[in-house]
């Protein structure tokens, strides 16, 4: 049977402080994914042939941007898993 613990719990602390941080990084990834589609859709409403390497390091950067998001996404689900099985 598991304890509850109080909110003042340094685990519970941690734990609170680990998903901030997370967020913070979730908010930061969601702030530079939607600069990149902005820098993305500008460049290729530009159409200029000196514009297309840099379209595809935008596009590369949108991609990877979409990869740790989704890392960061899986990351908090399974601190939510763990959260669960630790008070049930």
């Amino acid at each position: 049977m598991a304890t509850k613990l109080s909110p003042t719990h340094p685990s519970v602390q941690r734990a609170v402080h680990m998903v901030q941080s997370q967020q913070l990084t979730i908010h930061e990834a969601a702030s530079q994914f939607a600069l990149s589609q902005r820098t993305l859709y500008a460049a290729l409403r530009s159409k200029q042939p000196q514009n297309q390497s840099h379209y595809a390091l935008l596009l590369e950067q949108k991609q990877r941007l979409e990869s740790q998001l989704s890392q960061i996404c899986d990351e908090l689900a399974s601190m939510k898993e763990c959260d669960y099985a630790t008070h049930n």
